[in-house]
């Protein structure tokens, strides 16, 4: 395994444990944490052991999102938009893993690092966590792909609510509006982010690759093309052993075991 300056990298079972680790800048999503993240990414989707990522923060934040110190600089328009682009094509890795990737969102996820934790596939929340979009606070609009995923979770006045706001809400409001998948005491949101991924890494790695990658699609196709992908994916899927399997141990009414083949 790779050793990083600015996260912790560890596997348990078959998860790769990623943990945001910047505690004097609140774990802010700057160009150095995305290198590293986006390539312990690399590192996890490249290890046939590994069917799972969970990304979480050190202390009591998840990710307080970009550099205030950084910002207060400014930036030219152009030296602005490469600061940008540089980040972005790193993040966009995040989304496209094909492996499943749990936020375990420990603490506050605010800015960008609320954009961070809706680049991951489900987000399961501390019930001290909070979220916000606090980018309009500082005369910014939100970034990292959160004017994409926000209005697809919550719907679009509700998003417009968060955004112009940029007011803090709670896990379990959260939760109830359809941004976190599940609320745990702090203290268990790790051993639950941890066995949920276990869970996700002993599945059918090609089926969930598929899947993710055709739902990732699916809000900007129409529904004949999301059906010829689909058409596309289960005959690759009927090609796999763990096809084979998951029918067979159906019939013979027993726990499949996967291979990821």
């Amino acid at each position: 395994m790779s050793e990083y300056e600015t996260i912790l990298y560890e596997r348990r079972g078959n998860v790769a444990l990623i943990t945001m680790n910047r505690p004097e800048v609140m774990n802010a999503l700057e160009a150095p944490l995305a290198r590293d993240l986006i390539s312990a990414i690399r590192e996890a989707a490249a290890d046939q052991e590994i069917g799972a990522i969970v990304l979480t923060g050190t202390g009591k934040v998840f990710s307080a999102g970009g550099d205030l110190g950084r910002l207060m600089q400014g930036f030219e328009l152009l030296e602005g938009r490469r600061y940008l682009k540089e980040g972005y094509v790193h993040l966009l890795e995040l989304a496209r893993v094909p492996k499943p990737v749990i936020a375990a969102v420990n603490g506050y996820a605010v800015g960008a690092g609320f954009s961070l934790a809706m680049l991951c596939d489900i987000i399961l929340a501390a019930d001290t966590a909070k979220f916000g979009q606090a980018f309009i606070k500082v005369g910014a609009v939100p970034d990292c792909g959160a004017l994409y995923f926000l209005p697809r979770l919550v719907g679009l006045a509700r998003a417009k609510e968060l955004v112009f706001t940029g007011d803090n809400i709670d896990a379990v409001e959260a939760q109830r509006i359809g941004i976190a998948n599940r609320v745990f005491p702090a203290d268990k949101l790790l051993e639950e982010a941890l066995q949920l991924g276990q869970q996700l890494a002993e599945g059918p790695a090609v089926a969930l690759a598929q899947a993710k990658e055709i739902l990732n699609k699916s809000f900007d196709l129409n529904l004949e093309e999301v059906m010829e992908l689909e058409i596309y994916a289960q005959s690759l899927c009927f090609q796999t052993e763990d096809h084979k399997e998951g029918v067979l141990a159906f019939l013979e009414k027993r726990k499949p075991v996967f291979k990821g083949k």
